[in-house]
């Protein structure tokens, strides 16, 4: 019902909306009386008018205006009314440019509000755990972050202004008419009503469900098109670049059916609302062939329901669209909804403490469980207690699914022990220290993520030229092992590396990562499977970056498959199902040397 769908639409727009933005909103409010009454005056003037200069010696018959006549000095009746006219396309003009500043205020404040639901949207999903956010889907992210608020903008907030709107007018209208002839807004109510009503609750379930649908289909296809260009190169060597096309174009080709749908919907109140109109002509002559009402009489009446249908019928049919397109969109409400709560949001606390770290990092009795275990399953972790000097090189093997990535996932505080703690020369790593513990921390994923971007700014991570500090740079990038593959480039570190590094090697998009960890200074240097999808010369470019950081007093963990990686490390824990069962040399392990 309308009169469920409006609230729930308040609702959520008021959770958005603050203190100031309310008042502004009650401004905007007054002003739309304002331009309401102005609309209904309007129409309330023009056919007097039109009437007065349709009948020959009309002024001296109409007491108002031949009052106006004599009172202004008037010689003929045409001067007069060539005044009048004048005068009525003058207030025509300035009624419009008031309406339109009205309007142009309104979009800004939609504007406005849009922009305070992405930001909150990107608030809420940069300090969602890790865990959700991962199993949310990049795909369902970039549609709930930017998609779905543009989509609340254009299909909520809007359509809400345009049906206080035009309920304003439909409400002033109303008012005129139960003062004028109460029989007419009778009518009009017997008309409107029941076919209004009719009409919606044929399309909101409709409606609903094109929202539901496309809100399935947009992010499915974000995730192909994801797929179909970031595999471009596995695809074709497959032949499965069609086959992915295909499902792409399919999932189009709903969305677009969906869209023609909704297209329709949108239509059809105005067809309904003309039809109704002409049921209420026709209403008003049989109401005078069996009511009190003379040939006269029922001119006059069909000339003020036309009147007023004139007016009205766009107003209607505006408030019955937007109800239509804010039910269509109800799937945005809902989707801007999710993932609301404390249990959603690691919002580091706004007092930051500091965190020096001079000693040691300290496991102590480190257990973890992923959300969506049952109490049943094993932790991913199993009390892990480790006592990690500074300037050690630590090393971490096992086999797939042992707790590695999971242990460093802890370490970068993406994930929360649910038991034990993290100590930092004594001091448990809470939130109050997270600022600190970053940067203190870098991380080098075997997937590095790298900007289509020069590779300063992949290094120093957009950072602006004038902040950019040149020597520390430049150490970074010798002690990465890319100063000589630098030095032979054109246009050295501007040199631009193409998506997701695609003109780099793989050492030599690692190795950027190793130098964006250095250039923030990092002390401690999580390398997660850094070396593990390259090949062996390759790895060779990589170790020897690392062999250069083993002679600096940065503290190193490392995680590897490829035991040569491990070659500098003081000690290599081995993991199995979530608990550390050995600890060795490089030179224990099988096949080292």
């Amino acid at each position: 019902m309308i009169h469920g769908i409006i609230p729930t639409a308040l609702r959520s727009v008021a959770y958005y909306v603050g203190p100031k933005q309310r008042r502004q909103a009650a401004v905007q409010f007054g002003l739309l009386l304002v331009s309401s009454v102005l609309d209904v005056f309007g129409l309330a003037s023009l056919v007097p008018v039109l009437l007065v200069a349709a009948q020959p010696g009309g002024v001296r018959q109409s007491p108002f205006f031949f009052a106006i006549y004599q009172y202004a000095g008037f010689g003929s009746e045409r001067t007069f009314l060539v005044a009048l006219i004048a005068g009525l396309l003058a207030f025509f003009l300035l009624k419009n440019l008031f309406s339109t500043w009205v309007n142009y205020i309104q979009a800004r404040f939609t504007a406005a509000v849009g922009l305070e639901i992405i930001q909150s949207q990107l608030r809420k999903y940069l300090h969602l755990p890790f865990w959700y956010l991962t199993d949310f889907g990049s795909a369902n992210l970039i549609n709930s972050a930017v998609q779905v608020p543009s989509t609340y903008v254009s299909g909520v907030v809007r359509p809400l202004f345009t049906f206080f709107s035009e309920l304003t007018v439909v409400l002033v209208i109303g008012v005129g008419i139960l003062l004028y002839k109460p029989i007419l807004l009778v009518i009009l109510l017997l008309v409107l009503a029941p076919a209004a009503l009719l009409t919606y609750r044929a399309l909101r379930t409709r409606s609903r469900r094109i929202g539901n649908e496309l809100n399935e289909l947009r992010p499915a296809s974000f995730s192909i098109i994801q797929d179909l260009f970031a595999g471009f190169v596995e695809l074709k060597l497959a032949g499965r670049q069609g086959q992915f096309a295909e499902r792409l174009l399919r999932n189009q080709a709903a969305v677009q059916a969906l869209d023609a749908e909704a297209y329709l919907y949108a239509l059809l109140p105005v067809r309904v609302i003309e039809m109704v109109a002409i049921m209420g002509v026709l209403t008003i002559f049989l109401y005078s062939l069996y009511g009190p009402v003379g040939s006269g009489g029922l001119l006059a009446l069909v000339g003020t329901f036309a009147a007023a249908a004139y007016r009205l019928m766009p107003s209607v049919n505006r408030m019955f669209t937007a109800v239509v397109l804010i039910k269509q969109n109800q799937y945005a409400l809902e989707n801007l909804e999710l993932f609301r709560g404390a249990a959603f949001d690691e919002t580091p606390p706004a007092v930051q403490l500091p965190l020096p770290f001079r000693r040691e990092l300290v496991l102590d009795d480190v257990s973890f469980t992923f959300p969506d275990q049952s109490a049943a399953e094993v932790p991913v972790l199993q009390h892990i207690s480790l006592r990690i000097g500074r300037g050690e090189k630590i090393g971490f093997v096992g086999s797939s699914g042992s707790g590695k990535t999971t242990l460093m996932n802890v370490l970068l505080r993406f994930y929360r022990e649910q038991h034990g703690r993290v100590l930092v020369d004594g001091q448990a790593l809470t939130p109050q220290h997270l600022q600190a513990w970053y940067e203190l921390v870098g991380y080098v994923r075997q997937d590095t993520f790298l900007m289509e971007a020069s590779i300063q700014d992949n290094v120093t991570l957009g950072a602006p030229a004038h902040e950019v500090d040149a020597e520390r740079l430049r150490y970074a990038i010798a002690q990465a092992s890319l100063a000589d593959f630098v030095a032979a480039l054109p246009r050295g570190l501007a040199t631009l590396i193409g998506e997701r590094g695609a003109k780099l090697s793989g050492g030599q998009r690692q190795r950027i990562g190793i130098a964006r960890a250095l250039y923030k200074q990092a002390e401690i240097l999580l390398l997660d499977e850094a070396t593990s999808a390259l090949d062996n010369e390759t790895e060779r470019e990589v170790n020897e970056a690392i062999t250069h950081l083993a002679h600096t007093d940065m503290t190193i963990l490392i995680i590897a498959h490829r035991l040569t990686t491990l070659r500098e490390c003081d000690r290599i824990y081995d993991m199995r199902q979530g608990r550390i069962v050995g600890v060795h040399r490089y030179d224990e392990l099988p096949h080292s040397g």
